[in-house]
């Protein structure tokens, strides 16, 4: 009596087939998953930019100051461009807990986006938001966020 203990060669073979299968369905859903918690991410920097924007140009000290280097009516940029050894800049890299303005556009994870932008609008509204694509290239990687401020 013949006794046969372990696997054929065509039994593995055809377990390798199957998994390689479920590997090619499963993989382009696990990437997409993958950059959409990165443009997630990044959205919640762009919020927390946006915060520590509205909070700096709130803070009567700052406001008060002569040339404290708040953002002007419809100013728009890059974050990096707010005027290094300014009041309203160093408010901001203090709340955002920072020794450079560049070290947050470091912090973005999404593909295709590199830096976070913002708008002053009459002077009282601010938009934060991070130009950019996805891996695919087809959609923004940040939002906009809008305040009022008095």
């Amino acid at each position: 009596m013949k006794n046969n203990k372990g696997f054929s060669l065509v039994e593995l073979i055809i377990v390798i087939a199957i998994m390689a299968i479920l590997v090619g369905v499963m993989a382009p859903q696990l990437i997409k998953y993958i950059e959409k918690g990165k443009v997630s991410s990044d959205a919640q920097l762009a919020d927390t930019v946006h915060t520590a924007m509205v909070t700096a140009m709130m803070d009567p000290e700052i406001v008060n100051m002569k040339d404290s280097g708040i953002p002007t009516n419809s100013q728009s940029g890059l974050l990096t461009s707010l005027t290094a050894g300014k009041s309203y800049t160093s408010a901001v890299m203090e709340t955002l807990g920072v020794s450079a303005l560049t070290q947050v556009n470091s912090s973005l994870k999404s593909n295709g986006a590199s830096n976070i932008s913002f708008q002053v609008i009459n002077g009282n509204t601010i938009s934060v938001w991070i130009p950019g694509t996805d891996s695919r290239g087809s959609k923004s990687t940040g939002a906009t966020y809008n305040i009022q401020v008095k």
